[in-house]
């Protein structure tokens, strides 16, 4: 079964012809030979193009296409894809290289799943480590209802399920479409996790997640909520969590609005909404984090 695995590496990129060279000639570094490489250009209006096509390899290929963010790149990539199983992976984030080796041997441990996970750390650009995340349990389903854990470089997913199930490509929900879908397979399939790294996170400050914005950060989370509660096997397999996790969104717009020492009034009203959800919200460390920020 081994030797007849074919993955295919999914890049989506924009603008980021400064670090989308180091991704990709670290995945070119897999010490197992049997993938592919294809890169989507979402619209780059720098150089990207030219860096992409400047590096020569058979396993390459690029695809630019008009931009429709992330979501609409990935599930473009998932179509271009001949791989067995699909990786989504960042173009400013670097693979080890062992990340291939491992989910191999993921898929012959597991019997080939519909996906799994694998561990990661983080960062800085100099190459400095500053956290592991390699402490996660073997099954991760439940796990998600307490937070995205997952690293998008880390999740694999068989073609087949990439295809049935691809990302929401609603541009609001930009930034948090993945942890969209992670819960939508999750309550589909069991999540399988390694602890053994695989790849980094690249902590730089042009990172997007990085950013916030009022009306942005609000409309995509209420927009997750909506998205994750009308699916009816997400409801059925996690709807004793709901309330939990709605306190949860609400805590991390708080928090993240907190962080600007802006917003006061939206911080506070969705402090009250948290409690009011599920009093429990009321001993979390984020609730009182995001009072600290605004006293």
């Amino acid at each position: 079964m081994q030797a007849n695995i074919f993955f295919s590496v999914v890049i989506p990129t924009y603008n980021r012809a400064g670090f989308v060279a180091k991704t990709i000639q670290s995945l070119l570094a897999q010490t197992y030979p049997h993938f592919e490489i294809i890169v989507v250009d979402d619209g780059s209006t720098d150089d990207t193009e030219a860096v992409v096509k400047g590096i020569h390899s058979d396993k390459l290929t690029y695809h630019k296409k008009k931009n429709g963010e992330r979501a609409a790149a990935r599930n473009t990539g998932a179509r271009l894809a001949k791989g067995d199983y699909v990786n989504f992976f960042d173009s400013d984030d670097l693979a080890y290289p062992v990340h291939l080796q491992t989910a191999l041997d993921m898929i012959a441990a597991k019997s080939k799943p519909e996906w799994f996970h694998m561990g990661y750390d983080f960062r800085d650009p100099e190459g400095n480590l500053l956290q592991q995340v390699n402490e996660l349990p073997e099954v991760l389903n439940e796990r998600l209802v307490k937070g995205n854990v997952l690293s998008c470089n880390n999740v694999f997913i068989r073609r087949d399920v990439a295809l049935q199930y691809p990302f929401n490509e609603d541009r609001d929900l930009s930034v948090t479409e993945d942890y969209e879908l992670w819960m939508r397979l999750a309550s589909r399939f069991p999540l399988w996790h390694t602890n053994q790294i695989s790849s980094t996170v690249v902590s730089h400050d042009q990172r997007s997640v990085i950013t916030v914005n009022r009306d942005k950060l609000i409309r995509r989370q209420e927009l997750f909520l909506k998205y994750i509660w009308q699916d009816s096997e997400c409801l059925r397999k996690f709807g004793d969590s709901k309330k939990n996790m709605e306190a949860d969104v609400y805590t991390y717009i708080a928090l993240h609005l907190a962080l600007t020492k802006q917003h006061r009034p939206d911080v506070v009203r969705y402090l009250f909404k948290s409690v009011v959800t599920e009093p429990k919200a009321l001993s979390t460390r984020r609730f009182w984090a995001s009072l600290k920020h605004i006293i």
